[in-house]
């Protein structure tokens, strides 16, 4: 079933550098509810390769484009950062047909532009934070994908979806209110999730979008 939005690890690497960076959507997980100090949240994870932003993450890999990625919460309301960061992505707002239902899905595989920005933690780390995402500009093209498309929803995931995930999301997923269902439908007995880590700066992952929407 599709990803609807309605209107109702890191490692010991190099943070992608400050500037405005291409991307191209190749990470769309469905993380379910998730709670917060703002109440329970249906929540989502977007995720971009940076084609022209290299590093060795394996050295039998050797250059890779660095990724980064953000948590939304599922909501097209008018204030949402999810619609915000879709119309600007699109480059137009979102018609009264379009809020009925928009499928998250679709973004798979779309270029954009990113901008990044640094943020620095209590114990000095630094790490690299997407501040807005927008339409690619005429005349700049985006290199051609390089790294696989993930797709995971907890309504039609399948186990194999799920394990081709980073661990530090899995975990994420184990923390919702539905892994459990999730877990009946595929067959497979719930495993505990490992410890979430400070979801406003997270060495596991990337910051959290804890916005109250």
């Amino acid at each position: 079933m599709p990803l609807i939005a309605k209107n109702k690890g890191g490692g010991n690497f190099e943070p992608v550098p400050e500037d405005q960076h291409i991307g191209r959507c190749v990470l769309i997980v469905d993380i379910g509810t998730q709670e917060s100090s703002y109440g329970d949240k249906h929540q989502c994870i977007i995720g971009w390769e940076l084609p022209q932003v290299l590093q060795v993450f394996d050295e039998t890999k050797g250059e890779e484009p660095s990724m980064l990625s953000k948590f939304f919460t599922i909501s097209l309301n008018e204030k949402a950062n999810l619609r915000l960061a879709l119309e600007s992505w699109r480059g137009k707002a979102f018609s009264d047909a379009e809020l009925e239902g928009f499928d998250l899905e679709a973004l798979a595989a779309a270029p954009c532009l990113l901008q990044v920005i640094h943020k620095t933690a209590q114990n000095g780390d630094v790490r690299a934070q997407i501040n807005s995402v927008s339409k690619l500009p005429k005349g700049l093209a985006c290199p051609p994908q390089v790294t696989p498309t993930r797709v995971f929803t907890l309504d039609a995931g399948t186990q194999k979806d799920f394990e081709a995930l980073p661990e530090w999301i899995q975990d994420q997923v184990k923390a919702s209110a539905e892994y459990g269902a999730w877990c009946q439908r595929v067959g497979g007995a719930p495993v505990a999730a490992a410890a979430v880590a400070d979801p406003t700066f997270s060495s596991d992952g990337p910051p959290v979008d804890e916005v109250p929407f």
